[in-house]
């Protein structure tokens, strides 16, 4: 049995409320670069900005965009793992409520 037939077979048994979680987080590996390509093309010209621009950067560039990186796929990790019944306004009313009485 292939992969994406057990997946297939696991979202089928899967309740509705997870599926769109499932859904947004197939939707950010989607839009991943695969980690094979390369950041210049192949064929880059001499006078190609992108080639310039990685040509000198600095050494530490490269580990701030894996930061970025790592740091935007723990976000969207949270991305559609509220409950269905959350009042964000209620919520909202709550924290301005608990952060700004004392001014009142």
């Amino acid at each position: 049995m292939s992969t994406l037939e057990k997946a297939i077979g696991i979202l089928q048994e899967m309740p509705e409320n997870k599926l769109e979680a499932v859904y947004m987080y197939i939707r950010f590996v989607d839009s991943q670069p695969d980690t094979n390509e390369t950041i210049l093309p192949p064929n880059k010209s001499p006078n190609s900005l992108i080639g310039t621009a990685h040509e000198y950067a600095t050494p530490d560039a490269s580990e701030n965009v894996t930061k970025r990186k790592r740091g935007f796929q723990g976000i969207m990790s949270f991305a559609g793992t509220l409950p269905e019944d959350f009042d964000y306004k209620k919520e909202l009313e709550e924290a301005r409520d608990e952060k700004y009485a004392r001014f009142v």
